[in-house]
């Protein structure tokens, strides 16, 4: 019974929606097979207990009785009808969340039924929604456009009411035609934003030709649309034909227009701002680390980042790492505590552990340093390969020239020997390696360690460089 579909939907599901589920499935106007009642009834019920799911004949006898031999072609055919009722759950459910659709379905019913006595009252109703409505991306403006065409059509078919008259003679086939044209370049201009972070991840020369849509905005004004101006906005950062002049217009719009977006939405213009904000702090730049750490303290503190409420360890760290090279000590100590609970609870552990060996290490508490380590799970190879840099760094602090030997050696057969590093990042810590033995070969070397500080800037792949150059200046 745990490999059907229907279980291993159902046991991913919170208990609240199995509650819900639960009664969808008892209304008998979705409903009037007590067999199907019966099944899903007892599979909410064990999975909600915890306990395991009984076998298919234990179910089919249940249902069926001890009389009936069990068929299991029948009891799949039960199991699909189950489905098919969760599938009609989870469409009201969704249509639940968004009123201004049903709204339109409504107004279709309406026209299609002739109802003449709810035109007037829906009318009314989808115009207010539509005024109230937060979420102005996309799906807003073909929402309306829909809305204002059937109300274009409802004007043939009522035209003899004077009441409804008045109201329908107010539409602008101008405005409908704007909602659609909006609509269009939204979606135009996010699918080209895709296509880009496509081309950035996968190394594809995907054809790209949105000239029509850009001519479009020009000539109707659609960058009055603050959606519109945000993806065009986007769209020139992630191009490379944005510069800072664009990018604080996006943070500047987004600031004051973030919520009339979808989270998932909100999450795209967040990535877009700081892709564009980390390319100057990888060229060393402090105002853009100041900058990205402010950004991800935004998107936190809104949970726009956050994914069904959890942070990612990535975003965790990179905050941690900005802030660090800000000197903020005191305020990474109380963002890792203070947000550790927003991280998954099988990674917690780890992701707090480490980043707070990474605030002991720029504190040059390295005893406490190694105290951390020690608490993280290598089985995370990221974890790993990183936990490992930091304690030659540590040793190479303490001067256990030794130890930091025995490390090294240990550390270069596990990158050799690890496979799923990829290569990039096994070269930037094999490097680093490389590059700390020599200096604590040559540490009295001084013509030497010259010679090493210049290769090590020379060379664009040594992971944790910055520390190297301080190490060999501090000996200079």
């Amino acid at each position: 019974m745990q490999n059907t579909r229907i279980y291993k939907i159902l046991i991913s599901f919170e208990r609240k929606l199995l509650n819900r589920f639960g009664k969808f499935l008892n209304s008998p106007y979705f409903n009037m097979n007590s067999a199907v009642v019966t099944l899903g009834e007892e599979m909410i019920k064990a999975i909600k207990e915890g306990s395991e799911v009984q076998s298919k004949e234990y179910y089919w006898t249940l249902i069926q009785g001890k009389e009936l031999a069990y068929d299991d072609i029948k009891f799949r055919k039960l199991c699909n009808e189950l489905l098919e009722r969760l599938e009609r759950f989870l469409i009201n459910e969704q249509l639940d969340s968004e009123p201004l659709l049903q709204a339109n379905l409504l107004l279709q019913s309406v026209k299609r039924s002739k109802i003449n006595h709810l035109v007037d009252k829906q009318i009314k109703k989808s115009n207010r929604l539509i005024e109230r409505e937060i979420d102005k991306s996309a799906e807003y403006y073909l929402r309306v456009y829909f809305n204002k065409k059937i109300l274009q059509s409802l004007k043939t078919n009522y035209e003899k009411k004077a009441d409804i008259k008045n109201a329908l003679n107010k539409l602008s086939y101008k405005d409908l035609s704007q909602n659609l044209d909006s609509f269009y370049v939204i979606e135009k201009l996010r699918h080209a934003t895709d296509v880009l972070t496509w081309r950035k991840l996968y190394k594809t020369d995907i054809e790209l030709d949105i000239g029509f849509t850009l001519d479009l905005i020009s000539k109707y004004d659609l960058d009055a649309v603050p959606a519109v101006n945000v993806y065009v906005l986007m769209y020139k950062l992630m191009s490379g034909d944005g510069a800072h002049e664009e990018y604080e217009k996006l943070k500047s719009i987004s600031e004051q227009f973030i919520d009339n977006f979808p989270k998932e939405e909100q999450r795209e213009i967040i990535d877009v701002l700081l892709s564009f904000v980390i390319k100057d702090v990888n060229k060393g730049d402090t105002k853009a680390v100041a900058e990205m750490v402010s950004l991800y303290e935004w998107g936190i503190d809104t949970e726009i980042i956050l994914n069904n409420g959890y942070l990612s360890p990535t975003t965790f760290r990179n905050y941690v790492v900005g802030a660090l090279r800000l000197g903020l000590y005191d305020q990474v100590e109380r963002f890792i505590h203070s947000k550790a609970d927003l991280l998954e609870e099988s990674g917690r552990e780890n992701a707090v552990n480490f980043n707070l060996s990474r605030l002991a290490f720029y504190r040059k508490n390295f005893e406490d340093v190694l105290l951390y380590l020690n608490k993280v799970n290598y089985d995370d190879v990221w974890y790993s390969v990183n936990s490992r840099t930091y304690l030659l760094a540590v040793y190479f602090e303490l001067k256990e020239y030794d130890a930091l030997e025995a490390q090294m050696e240990s550390f270069i057969a596990y990158l050799r020997r690890e496979k799923s590093i990829q290569d990039l990042k096994r070269s930037s810590h094999h490097n680093f390696a490389l590059k700390l033995r020599t200096l604590y070969k040559y540490l009295n070397n001084k013509e030497r360690l010259r010679q090493i500080r210049t290769e090590i800037v020379e060379d664009k792949n040594v992971f944790n460089k910055t520390w190297l150059l301080e190490k060999i200046d501090e000996l200079l």
